[in-house]
């Protein structure tokens, strides 16, 4: 049987909680939390925001949480009732009860949270497995999906040396001085590891946790092709997961609807990196028509 996720020890998850429950009780706008039981187990959301209005749900990374999103959180919420999440089998305050095997898994846990706090369609906003999450969810359940903003979603090719090689960096570098880790936030385009206050313990739950999400496994073409959302994807145009050049000429095929972004100066830490553009754009394309009908 797939394992469930779990801490590495009592000490490992008193350790990590003395962090995540200081992050929430100092978050920048008011969170209300829910527990949401599932087939999978509860899991774990933050609601903020106005009661009214087309609602916003954040997918981190994977192994991430609710805390990845502590500068989109806010702005988002200024206009949109807003969920963050803690997925199952990552670090955060879900319980895991039962084993995500697949995409069907994943589709059918996040269709069971919608359900669970009344939201029959909502905005997604997923950053790299959590794009893949994303996706996932609009080719199984479309008629749930309003639209989406991707922030270089890990959908389209299995995580290369390169890519794992960025990510043990990034972990380095939160731990260094800043007079060094300026020069390496530059050499692996992520400047977020200047700022290792906002992500440390969002970044530290892996080392401490055993994860049990579901691989990510490529997206197909047939796939990607049922996808019927309207759809904003930002690539950071260093990304260490992808092409991004590649990709974007992949999906201006597969989705010519789409709108694809190549955004300068950025690497696969884009929703970290630079979080006004990104939130700017988040704003502007749930708002649009094609999200909204009859706006």
């Amino acid at each position: 049987m797939k394992q469930l996720g779990r801490f590495r020890s009592d000490q490992a998850a008193q350790r990590y909680f003395a962090g995540y429950d200081a992050a929430i009780r100092d978050w920048p706008v008011p969170l209300e939390p829910l527990d949401v039981p599932t087939r999978y187990g509860t899991t774990r959301l933050y609601r903020t925001g106005p009661s009214e209005g087309l609602p916003v749900m954040f997918l981190p990374g994977m192994g991430g949480n609710s805390l990845g999103w502590i500068h989109a959180s806010g702005p988002v919420a200024a206009r949109h009732p807003v969920y963050l999440v803690d997925p199952l089998g990552t670090a955060g305050r879900s319980v895991q009860t039962a084993p995500l095997r697949d995409t069907k898994d994943l589709a059918e846990w996040i269709r069971q949270v919608l359900d669970g706090i009344g939201v029959p369609r909502v905005y997604l906003v997923g950053f790299s497995y959590g794009g893949y999450m994303s996706l996932v969810q609009a080719i199984h359940t479309p008629q749930r999906v309003a639209g989406m903003t991707l922030l270089d979603p890990a959908a389209f090719r299995v995580a290369t040396p390169t890519h794992l090689a960025w990510g043990v960096g990034c972990g380095i570098g939160l731990l260094l001085p800043p007079l060094l880790r300026r020069p390496l936030a530059r050499l692996l385009h992520s400047d977020s590891i200047n700022r290792p206050e906002d992500v440390k313990v969002a970044v530290f739950g892996t080392y401490l946790y055993q994860g049990a999400q579901p691989a990510m496994v490529p997206l197909t073409d047939a796939e990607l092709a049922k996808v019927t959302a309207p759809t904003r994807i930002l690539f950071g145009k260093h990304s260490t997961m992808q092409d991004s050049a590649a990709v974007k000429r992949r999906l201006s095929r597969l989705l010519p609807a789409a709108e694809v972004e190549l955004v300068p100066g950025t690497g696969h830490a884009i929703a970290l990196d630079v979080p006004d553009l990104v939130n700017a754009r988040i704003l502007e394309h749930a708002a649009s028509p094609l999200v909204m009908p009859g706006s």
